[in-house]
């Protein structure tokens, strides 16, 4: 019950944000509006194990995983994601972020030597599908400038990945998640910084109420609950599964846009959601096979 509850709130959280960050694109830089997302995410997250006792000393090897939870989780992965919609819609920038679980399975077996499970190929193949159907009208829309679009998108979701796998590692394992995760998103925010301040784009920032409480959701919301959920279920059930949320969120995003911007379903879309939530049904019903070795390393 506790792995359906991370998993839906991870997925109706992320799934909402595809809304929330329309409000974060104009004025600002994209990464500068990421420094600020992550940079408030973990003011609130150091201030919470402060308060809660928690301890924030770490050996340098734990330095190290929150590093590279940084730079592939909550940097650049980010940024080639904002940075693909610049070249082709948001939808299509979900399609290929819905690649998320078949690229987990790789990297799980290369990485980790993780046995594949068919049952998760088969939803994973079975969601994405659905997902090509549902935005099939944008798919059938695409031209040459797609392919700069698609490329950093891929670059995008093959970054998310290797987070996903080193928070898969047993390093990460023994690690307390607050903690981890105010120390990797201050990384992050390091990180993104130093590319601002050498990209040579000075520090700006919009008032306006659209973009301060869209930005407090991301943050609060987006980064530190979502976050949170998603990588304690990246330790219950594996990279593998959890990956499958890439696929099932832009579902959430589409109903939102319903209500919000006026988005008209389609059959092909009716039909890609019964197979995006087919895919939910697998991945969700089916046991992990040898659960004592979810982290090889």
């Amino acid at each position: 019950m506790k792995n359906i509850l991370l998993y839906l709130t991870a997925v109706l959280i992320w799934g909402t944000t595809w809304f929330a960050i329309t409000f974060q694109l104009g004025t600002v830089p994209i990464e500068w509006s990421l420094v600020y997302r992550f940079a408030l995410a973990a003011t609130i997250l150091f201030a919470i194990c402060l308060a809660t006792g928690r301890s924030l000393k770490f050996p340098r090897r734990a330095h190290l995983v929150f590093f590279g939870l940084g730079v592939f989780l909550f940097s650049t992965n980010y940024y080639f994601s904002y940075l693909g919609v610049a070249f082709i819609t948001s939808g299509l920038v979900a399609v290929v972020f819905s690649t998320l679980p078949l690229m987990n399975i790789l990297n799980s077996r290369v990485f980790l030597k993780r046995k594949l499970e068919m049952e998760v190929v088969i939803a994973s193949v079975i969601g994405i599908g659905g997902i090509f159907l549902v935005f099939w009208p944008e798919l059938g829309n695409s031209n040459d400038r797609s392919l700069a679009g698609i490329a950093i998108a891929l670059i995008a979701t093959y970054l998310a990945s290797v987070g996903n796998i080193i928070a898969s590692t047993k390093p990460a394992a023994k690690l307390a998640m607050l903690p981890m995760n105010a120390w990797g998103m201050l990384y992050g925010t390091g990180f993104l910084t130093l590319y601002s301040i050498f990209n040579g784009n000075p520090p700006a920032f919009d008032s306006t109420p659209a973009y301060v409480w869209s930005l407090i959701y991301l943050s609060i919301f987006g980064t530190i609950i979502a976050f949170t959920s998603f990588l304690e279920l990246i330790r219950r059930i594996g990279p593998e599964r959890a990956g499958y949320i890439s696929v099932a969120f832009p579902i959430v995003a589409l109903t939102i846009s319903t209500f919000f911007e006026g988005y008209q379903w389609t059959l092909h879309a009716a039909l890609g959601m019964v197979l995006v939530l087919g895919g939910n049904y697998f991945i969700l019903r089916t046991k992990q096979k040898n659960p004592g070795q979810l982290l090889s390393k």
